[in-house]
């Protein structure tokens, strides 16, 4: 059988952000393991950020098919700016049911049809959030039994603890239905962390067990082969990427930074920290404004992917704040790149997978939300210590975006070998 395979995913460059690189770095190296990946995307994303560069990374022979989608986000900003958002919110709650981009669901699975009978396609991998693509899936295994369907969930669905539905709601019984019909559905599913494959195996038992596994998000060593590292101006640099929102918080952070202040006012001078993402929240930047280190903050909006690595090689103290729970089924993905540029870690956390990793690596150290005691000793050690940790790059190497491709490679050959 010819090793072909349909992956689809509405977030692919020229979008940008951390939502794009599992898909894009697994399309970059499938060709090195014999697999012929096309792909199938949406012409312009409803939301995002774009970074052009990101398409240097695509291999030329690539085939990337990108379809039209119909989404309300234009009707939404609309009914926000006339005054009626809270038309807007019931609209959302009872037509757009799992996300706001079921319209893609059509042009994607007309355009799938005809790339399998055409292409010869035996393999479809569909990732998501957004997590209504993975009804493409269903669709196609529908009309073509023999593909071998692959759900990836780059992050949780109804387990998010992002996720803004209350429990026990109708909508979240419907989302419940729907995702119980994916997982029956699809002939494999893999989740992006253990701790997701562990709780997902609770929930549904036999379901999933002989056809759930993980592989986790990665950093790729041919994105840091021309960054090196530069001379900053004598200053410690804290930096921080990605958004804040939900149910993380920055105050922690920066009680911790305030009691340190207060124990040493030349450290005012000696720090800045920079916060470079799509976004933070409001309350979150009125909590730097109102607090008497707020002037050590800086904040950018949107970077280019290598700029950004730039800057986290660059920095002395890379700071990775998750929320509460959050590490029960999830790890931010530019963990794994803070991993990957070598810059020595500050994670405000919960005990978990994430933790884990950070101490098995020896790529830093981590202190619980609340304990902002043991987030000021941390900080204070980075800034005044001599010599920087040393990160064990033997076992970083295992979240290589080439090491994690393989991975998958060996799922999509036992596919194929079954047939």
């Amino acid at each position: 059988m010819e090793k072909k395979i349909l992956y689809i995913a509405y977030n692919f460059p020229p979008q940008g952000g951390g939502g794009v690189l599992r898909s894009l770095k697994f399309v970059k190296y499938l060709p090195y393991f014999g697999w012929d990946p096309i792909v199938l995307t949406c012409k312009k994303p409803s939301y995002g950020i774009y970074d052009e560069s990101l398409l240097e990374q695509i291999p030329e022979n690539i085939k990337i098919e990108r379809v039209y989608t119909l989404t309300p986000y234009n009707f939404f900003k609309i009914l926000k700016k006339i005054g009626l958002s809270k038309l807007r919110q019931i609209i959302d709650y009872l037509f757009f049911i799992p996300d706001k981009l079921i319209g893609w669901i059509p042009f994607a699975y007309n355009r799938a049809v005809k790339l399998i009978k055409n292409e010869g396609i035996g393999v479809i991998i569909t990732t998501s959030p957004p997590h209504s693509t993975h009804f493409i899936g269903i669709l196609v295994k529908k009309k073509f039994p023999n593909v071998t369907f692959i759900a990836d969930f780059r992050d949780a669905w109804c387990e998010n603890p992002f996720r803004n539905v209350k429990r026990n709601s109708i909508r979240d019984k419907i989302e419940s239905i729907m995702e119980r019909y994916v997982i029956r559905y699809a002939d494999r599913i893999i989740f992006n962390t253990h701790s997701s494959l562990n709780l997902h195996l609770k929930k549904y038992g036999d379901i999933i067990k002989s056809k759930s596994l993980y592989i986790t998000n990665g950093y790729d060593s041919d994105d840091f082969v021309d960054i090196k590292k530069k001379r900053n101006d004598g200053k410690f640099i804290i930096l921080h990427t990605g958004d804040i929102y939900g149910i993380r918080s920055i105050k922690p952070f920066i009680k911790a930074i305030e009691k340190l202040a207060n124990n040493n006012l030349e450290i005012l001078k000696k720090i800045i920290v920079k916060f470079v993402g799509y976004s933070i929240s409001g309350i979150e930047k009125k909590q730097v404004d109102n607090s008497f280190v707020g002037k050590l903050f800086e904040f950018e909006k949107f970077v280019s992917h290598k700029d950004c690595l730039q800057m986290m090689v660059d920095a002395d103290l890379l700071l990775l704040i998750t929320g509460t729970d959050e590490n029960k089924v999830m790890i931010p993905s530019k963990f794994y790149e803070y991993l990957g540029c070598g810059t020595s870690i500050l994670a405000i956390s919960e005990k978990g997978e994430l933790t884990d990793i950070l101490e098995s690596c020896s790529a830093g150290e981590w202190a619980k939300s609340d304990d902002t005691t043991g987030i000021a000793r941390i900080l204070e050690k980075n800034i005044f210590a001599k010599t920087q940790i040393t990160h064990d790059k033997n076992r970083i190497e295992q979240f290589s975006r080439k090491r994690l491709t393989q991975s998958l490679v060996e799922i999509l050959n036992e596919c194929i070998k079954n047939k």
